[in-house]
């Protein structure tokens, strides 16, 4: 008689020695059902043989050409559909496949592979400094311009100074920049005032500027704030830039301070 496994499960009768003859029909039917089973299960369903989809490779990190990427499908891409498989082996395959797809996916949202796993990102800090002119010599003229030679940074974990008179942006981005001066003044004579510019050069374009005087038989200093918000590049410098003349047109000492704050990305 045919097996009735899998569509149902067949029952038999209890056979008692010496009392019941066992036909070889008996046999045979016990023989269909064991391999109808078999059939059903299929070979080896306990061995895992790893993940080999057609066409596809494991998640590698960072990723490859032919590696798994975001957009690499699901073995199965209806979760929910009814199916029937050809066995219970090959339906713990396409579970198993379906398990390490997820996994994989999941690692890969997380930015982690296995053991090969890509460096934690840090968390972001806007990059700033605070910078010093110690001092310089100014000398007179109209319109001469001495850029500022800075010498000393109070705060600059992304070496925006590296010496002279530049000051480069390590990102692109909306900027917020401060200039401090401090010159002396020279209006010890009467009749004579005093003049002292000071102008922010973004490459070569003037971004941002103030004039200070002082009028005759004065001994304070010229104190010029300059302020500046806007789009600085990566890369480009900007320099502090002075100039003095009136009174006795003497040679002023002159220092400054730039501070300069990332607001946010522009890229």
């Amino acid at each position: 008689m045919p097996a009735v496994y899998p569509v149902s499960v067949r029952s038999f009768a209890p056979r008692t020695d010496n009392v019941d003859v066992i036909w070889a029909a008996h046999v045979n039917d016990l023989q269909n059902e064991v391999s109808a089973v078999e059939r059903t299960v299929g070979a080896s369903p306990h061995v895992w043989p790893g993940w080999s989809p057609s066409g596809l490779t494991p998640l590698v990190w960072p990723p490859r050409p032919g590696a798994m990427t975001l957009k690499t499908p699901p073995p199965v891409s209806n979760f929910g559909a009814a199916k029937t498989y050809a066995s219970v082996a090959e339906r713990l395959k396409v579970l198993q496949q379906q398990e390490t797809w997820l996994t994989l996916m999941v690692q890969l949202l997380v930015g982690q592979s296995g053991t090969n796993q890509p460096t934690p990102a840090k968390p972001f800090k806007p990059p700033a400094a605070v910078i010093r002119a110690p001092g310089m010599k100014v000398p007179a003229g109209e319109g001469k311009w001495v850029p500022f030679k800075w010498g000393a940074a109070d705060y600059d974990p992304n070496r925006m100074y590296q010496g002279g008179s530049n000051v480069v942006a390590p990102v692109t981005g909306f900027w917020d920049i401060s200039v401090s001066v401090w010159a002396d003044s020279t209006t010890r004579r009467p009749n004579d005032l005093h003049f002292v510019h000071v102008r922010v050069m973004r490459g070569n374009t003037e971004i941002a500027g103030q004039d200070s005087l002082i009028e005759t038989q004065t001994w304070i200093r010229h104190r010029i704030n300059v302020s500046w918000q806007g789009r600085w590049n990566a890369g480009v410098p900007i320099q502090v830039q002075v100039s003095q003349h009136g009174a006795s047109d003497n040679t002023v000492d002159a220092n400054a301070t730039i501070s300069a704050s990332f607001v946010r990305d522009l890229t």
